[in-house]
């Protein structure tokens, strides 16, 4: 599991590419003229080890000399290049991976700007804001903001999700000082997780080193794929309570936040999804699921949350049927700087 951490920072990516289907491999030498011998290493008869960047030259060379269909590839590493050969897949493939290169530079150079979404309760008609949450936007070098699905689904296709995932926390740790005395939601991803100790130390140091009060940080569930493994999901639930925080579990009602599973996690809040809060009052089956969101929350002794409140007569449905906090377009848009209060309803 360390090594799958270490596999998504690495600075240097390379490629082990298996040519065992090409008859005439003796036709690619003059490919390798002229490169760097540390870019490249023959490993057998058949099977290089390529630098990223020879290698997205090569996708280039063999589509124009040889048939690709035959040629075999895996990311690797130079000083183990042989330990992955059992999950090669063709080299046509890899499009997909050399298209979304540019997640690298935004991770490097931490090109990643944090904006504030408000959580808030109601009191009669008076709007409290009791939290935020602190959610990630990449940064183009001409300044304009890349959406973070955008940004992950580049970050899943290069094997770069912890490496994401990781600047986005920090990030937004860091920028959520000025939030002390409020609730601090912040997103990571459960699979972009190995091993809770190591890939969340600097989390929590970096939590210590600003005097962030742990009981008021609420670390949020966010995975558009199903978790397979929700024993190691518990775990790390587990981790963070047991450290003092708390979490969530978000877009419940769609993904794998299934209803089912919700009672074996524990959460301390759980997040209807905007699929379900948005239109709840015009649809019988969101309020359907709204009504069993709230009740497995009520039995859990959760705090439930409906996010993606956009009508009044939305807000108005939910909050007869019990729910507690709101977010969304209603109250306020993500922006750069945190509101500090909103005008009563």
């Amino acid at each position: 599991m360390m090594a799958s951490c270490e596999e998504c920072i690495i600075s240097s990516r390379g490629y082990t590419v298996d040519f065992a289907g090409i008859q005439k491999i003796d036709s690619l030498h003059n490919y390798y003229i002229g490169l760097e011998i540390q870019q490249w290493e023959r490993v057998s008869e058949s099977i290089f080890w390529l630098e990223e960047s020879i290698f997205f030259n090569l996708i280039d060379y063999v589509n124009a000399h040889l048939d690709t269909n035959p040629i075999m590839a895996v990311l690797s590493s130079r000083s183990d290049p042989l330990s992955k050969l059992d999950h090669m897949k063709p080299i046509g493939q890899f499009q997909q991976e050399r298209e979304a290169s540019w997640i690298d530079t935004i991770i490097l150079n931490k090109r990643i700007r944090t904006h504030y979404q408000p959580i808030v309760s109601l009191h009669d008609e008076e709007v409290r804001i009791v939290g935020h949450e602190l959610l990630s936007r990449g940064i183009n070098e001409d300044g304009s903001l890349i959406p973070p699905n955008k940004m992950f689904e580049a970050a899943r296709s290069r094997n770069r999700l912890f490496a994401l995932d990781r600047l986005c926390r920090m990030e937004s740790v860091s920028n959520s000082v000025a939030l002390q005395d409020q609730l601090i939601f912040i997103n990571f991803i459960p699979t972009a997780i190995y091993v809770p100790e190591h890939c969340l130390s600097t989390t929590f140091a970096l939590i210590r080193e600003l005097n962030l009060k742990p009981e008021n940080i609420v670390f949020e569930v966010i995975e558009s794929d199903e978790v397979k493994d929700t024993e190691h999901l518990k775990s790390i639930l587990r981790y963070y309570k047991s450290h003092g925080f708390k979490y969530a579990l978000d877009d419940v009602g769609v993904g794998y936040n299934n209803l089912k599973m919700l009672s074996q996690m524990d959460p301390d809040y759980i997040k209807l999804a905007f699929e379900f809060s948005n239109g709840v009052s015009r649809d019988d089956e969101k309020r359907k699921i709204a009504q069993e969101v709230i009740d497995i929350a009520h039995e859990l002794k959760a705090t439930p949350l409906a996010e993606g409140v956009e009508r009044k007569e939305d807000l108005d449905c939910l909050r007869e049927m019990g729910y507690e906090l709101f977010q969304g377009y209603y109250f306020a848009k993500p922006q750069e700087l945190p509101l500090q209060q909103i005008d009563s309803l």
